[in-house]
């Protein structure tokens, strides 16, 4: 039985400001790297892992360098966990797109087909490195769980290849900063088991010695636009 934890990098400056990522190669900002600091005190008690896998972005490869020093498994930078280029959108927010491109803002509000996006990654391209990557997997891990960290619209598609959903749909899930998801492939095919588990970013109670209150931190999180 093959377990593929999907995992989604922590918060950068441009995740926090709304911002599209897409190739851009952004650097974790301070609540990231706490993020990914949480996530890998986490994973070692998730079990024994045999490979770590990673886009070669930094926000992303940052954050599994971080989990591969807490299991001590070395990571893999692969490129086909690369987030999806969306071209000239790369770097602006909903409002910048809407004055700047509104036949696209229109089109992903109205959830109709789009217009081409210059200097966008097809449709059918993100599709075909996805597809790979999945059965590259499972050819080469059998058995055990492996992680990979990746992007949000990269999780979105690996979830709906592994699940064999129709990929030609808008992408329906919410990945959170930071986040665990899960994929186990088992006699029945695939299942998912964990979808956008953030646990270890929630509230910490702390327990005081003299008054025996607790008291909790804020909560991390963060959107992308995907």
């Amino acid at each position: 039985m093959l377990k593929l934890y999907l995992i989604r990098h922590g918060e950068t400056d441009w995740n926090a400001d709304g911002r599209i990522q897409g190739h851009s190669d952004i650097e974790l900002n301070a609540r990231g790297l706490e993020q990914a600091r949480r996530l890998a005190a986490r994973m070692p008690d998730e079990g024994e892992f045999h490979a770590l896998y990673s886009s070669p972005l930094k926000r992303a490869f940052r954050t599994a360098e971080m989990i591969g020093g807490a299991l001590d498994t070395p990571v893999t930078s692969d490129p086909r966990l690369l987030e999806r280029s969306l071209g000239v959108l790369e770097g602006l927010t909903m409002s910048e797109i809407r004055v700047k491109h509104p036949d696209v803002a229109r089109a992903w509000q109205e959830g109709g087909l789009r217009p081409h996006i210059p200097g966008e990654e097809s449709r059918d391209a993100f599709i075909e490195r996805v597809t790979e990557f999945i059965a590259d997997i499972r050819a080469k891990h059998r058995e055990g769980r492996v992680i990979a960290i990746t992007h949000g619209g990269t999780i979105n598609m690996l979830l709906m290849v592994a699940l064999a959903l129709d990929v030609e749909r808008p992408l329906p899930f919410y990945i959170d900063n930071a986040s665990i998801n899960v994929v186990q492939w088992g006699e029945r095919g695939a299942r998912l088991r964990v979808l956008n588990d953030a646990y270890h970013l929630n509230p910490m109670r702390v327990t005081r010695p003299d008054t025996r209150q607790t008291t909790a931190d804020q909560k991390i999180t963060a959107a992308e636009m995907q």
